[in-house]
């Protein structure tokens, strides 16, 4: 990923630009107090050696609060110093490897950037190094906005170049939930301040408690969004005990849908949704007779009537959830159709949320790619042929040319059931 001419060319400007900061800092690190940058030293080395995974691999830790105080106390110039020994330091942890050093150097060089840049601005619209001023607060907001825009800036333009997606998806879909974080330590780097201007660097042993408190409880906001997804997934696991030929269906269809919806370049907030509903578009199989789930032969009318409760049944199941809401929707009208055919209510065009039209067509996918009792499995080339004769008709075109780019574009074997 990181071969790629935009990859090399951003690796190049992090590098550069941390190496300005370096450079500049250089004058200001030969007259440091070895005492006091010691102490921010390890402070900013155990906030950093606790980070909390967001998503896409991304990490976000409570070094911040620290890194603030550093700016305040010693000034930009020998917080660089700070930041570059510390993450130096916690990036040693690790096993290397041409790529994992590469990424190693470039969050060392972040960090530099993040503490260099705001600091710089902090000084120059008037905050002293040594000196808490909270009279006038504007340089200390400045610090605060900077250092975040940085950081996320930074991260953001980084990934959506790896991973190919766009900054707003990467921003929404892995920055927007670490925005509480930095909301929350901002006063306690100014706290941390504060407490070592009055009671030195013994008293700042008093300030972990409030550091490693706010660290815990972020940990626990991101461990509940991921209970919630293993509790999803749990549940999706449980529904194909019940009809064993649908093993593996519900994460290949939250994938292509997924996939789809990125394609699309719908909205962060939809996707997500779209990616739970996904997984759970079956779950009202789990109130379906098994001998009618696991039917070799044709469904008689009648049985297949009780099949199509299904949809209503999971999103019945489902909405009593807050926060699976819209997904509850989605769920429910998954298997309408653009000419009204489908059901249970017989939507047509724009009344079906797309949501369900991208379900809709994901699910068809897997199901035609996929053997099960009452056929065999068709080609990949097939399963498109057969998908988009109903392309404008039953299914929505747009979704069927987003399904066609995805299948195309992507390797096979995470859609299709091996």
């Amino acid at each position: 990923m990181w071969h790629s001419k935009l990859g090399k060319l951003y690796v190049i400007f992090v590098l550069l630009a941390a190496g300005f900061f370096l450079i500049d800092s250089c004058n200001s690190i030969l007259r440091s107090d070895i005492k006091t940058v010691s102490v921010f030293i390890l402070f900013a080395l155990m906030a950093e050696l606790f980070p909390v995974k967001l998503m896409n691999d991304a990490e976000v830790t409570v070094g911040f609060a620290v890194y603030l105080g550093s700016i305040i106390i010693l000034g930009y110039k020998t917080s660089v110093l700070v930041a570059l020994i510390s993450s130096l330091l916690s990036q040693l942890e690790h096993k290397l490897y041409k790529d994992a050093l590469i990424k190693k150097t470039l969050n060392v060089a972040l960090y530099t950037i993040m503490v260099g840049g705001s600091g710089y601005i902090y000084e120059k619209l008037g905050g002293t190094p040594g000196v808490i001023n909270l009279e006038n607060l504007w340089p200390l907001i400045a610090l605060i906005f900077s250092y975040f825009i940085l950081n996320v800036g930074i991260m953001t333009l980084g990934l959506s170049i790896f991973l190919k997606k766009s900054p707003k998806y990467i921003f929404l879909t892995t920055f927007k939930g670490a925005l509480p974080n930095y909301i929350a330590l901002a006063p306690l780097g100014i706290l941390l301040a504060v407490i070592y201007v009055n009671a030195g660097a013994i008293g700042l042993i008093l300030f972990l408690i409030p550091l490693f408190i706010a660290r815990h409880s972020f940990k626990l906001y991101m461990d509940m969004k991921k209970v919630y997804l293993e509790t999803i997934q749990a549940l999706a696991s449980a529904i194909e005990t019940k009809d064993p030929s649908t093993k593996g269906h519900s994460e290949r269809v939250a994938r292509l849908a997924v996939a789809m919806a990125e394609e699309m370049r719908l909205d962060p907030d939809l996707i997500n949704a779209l990616h739970y509903a996904a997984l759970l578009h079956d779950i009202g199989k789990i109130g379906i007779p098994e001998p009618i789930l696991n039917k070799p032969s044709k469904l008689s009318e009648e049985e297949y009537d009780k099949i199509k409760t299904h949809s209503e049944l999971g999103a019945n199941i489902v909405e009593k959830v807050d926060f699976l809401y819209l997904a509850s929707l989605f769920i429910r009208y998954h298997h309408e159709r653009l000419d009204g055919s489908g059901y249970p209510e017989g939507l047509k065009g724009k009344e079906i949320p797309l949501g369900a039209q991208i379900i809709a067509v994901a699910d068809v996918f897997d199901a035609l790619t996929t053997d099960r009792p009452y056929r065999n499995t068709l080609t990949v080339e097939e399963a498109l042929k057969e998908i988009e004769r109903d392309s404008g008709t039953k299914l929505k075109a747009e979704v069927v040319e987003a399904l066609r780019k995805v299948v195309k574009g992507e390797k096979l074997g995470r859609y299709v059931a091996r």
